[in-house]
């Protein structure tokens, strides 16, 4: 087994991190576990952060059960969702009120769906990239879908993150962050 631990600081954001790689049986390919801790070092510590893996090749299943994006007293909930090519997110209004679901990727418009009260529905995003989610009656309402062609990512809520699996190769880690309704990473 080999462990490594490195201390990352990039955008005021600090990432503790701890990789074990653990080897298989002869003939079977290796894989790994990649475990971190994050630190918000500058501005709101309360923004969603999500990391993954660059560089990784190959084709993985998308999990069946949908990632829900609720929306609650006129926010979305979570802000910012990371979800899998082929995987369905489940818009989901839990307010008393009606709200508009409209999903841009880069400036095309892919749904533009009111939502009564206490309703849901599920969309599946037809290509890996960056989706912004408007609420048209609710104009301070806003959130980001990230949809990656692999399983590799974590959604950072409690500071830390675990990614499981992980082929044998080199990659590069990557934290994407809200700053002000912009992804940075």
């Amino acid at each position: 087994m080999k462990r490594q631990t490195k201390f990352i600081t990039v955008l005021g954001i600090a990432i503790a991190l701890s990789g074990l790689l653990a080897a298989t049986a002869i003939g079977e390919a290796a894989s790994g576990t990649l475990v971190g801790k994050l630190i918000v070092t500058k501005g709101d510590k309360s923004q969603n952060t999500v990391v993954y893996l660059k560089g990784v090749k190959g084709t993985y299943e998308p999990p069946q059960v949908p990632v829900v994006l609720d929306q609650q007293r006129k926010v979305f909930v979570p802000h910012l969702v990371p979800l899998q090519k082929g995987q369905a997110v489940r818009f989901k209004n839990s307010d008393p009120l009606t709200h508009n679901v409209h999903v841009y990727w880069e400036r095309l418009s892919m749904i533009n769906q009111s939502q009564p009260p206490n309703s849901s529905f599920d969309w599946t995003p037809p290509r890996a990239g960056e989706y912004l989610i408007l609420c048209n009656i609710h104009p301070e309402m806003m959130a980001a879908i990230l949809v990656f062609n692999h399983p590799f990512f974590a959604d950072v809520r409690s500071s830390e993150f675990k990614i499981d699996n992980i082929p044998e190769g080199t990659y590069t880690l990557v934290a994407v962050r809200d700053v002000a309704g912009e992804l940075k990473e």
